[in-house]
């Protein structure tokens, strides 16, 4: 089965494992695949709302659509095959929503290794997987 429509899930402040997400991604689309690379940025609360810059929402989706152009150029992906979208609120919601809208054959998910913590309360990637309508992948870099 080949994949053709799938959404790369990443988190611009870890770039080894989105990096490593979006060259698996590209790599199981081929040359006709689509890639959606997504970054869900974190759930601000609305008493935050006046703490923050008036521009920081714009600040921020911009500064994480340049990471995520910088990625594609990196790798040599073609940003006609790919979308940039990023979006705010709860990454388990957000990533699940955003996959069933596009009717995504698969998930692609940079994740970082699990710590003690993470195993014991749980992570994005692991309530995505339980959640996700299709095929999740987890990329991880190679380091050790």
């Amino acid at each position: 089965m080949r994949f053709s429509n799938i959404i790369v899930a990443v988190d611009v402040n870890d770039p080894d494992n989105g990096r490593a997400a979006l060259a698996r991604a590209a790599a199981i689309a081929g040359n006709e695949g689509r890639l959606h690379l997504l970054y869900v940025r974190y759930h601000l609360p609305s008493r935050y709302a006046e703490l923050l810059a008036e521009d920081f929402d714009l600040h921020e989706q911009r500064d994480a659509m340049a990471a995520m152009r910088q990625w594609c150029a990196d790798l040599n992906i073609d940003e006609s095959r790919v979308d940039f979208i990023t979006k705010r609120g709860p990454v388990r919601d957000e990533t699940v929503s955003y996959a069933q809208a596009q009717s995504a054959d698969l998930i692609v998910l940079g994740s970082h290794q699990p710590s003690l913590s993470s195993k014991l309360l749980g992570s994005n990637a692991s309530a995505i997987v339980h959640h996700s309508p299709v095929s999740v992948l987890i990329a991880r870099t190679d380091k050790k």
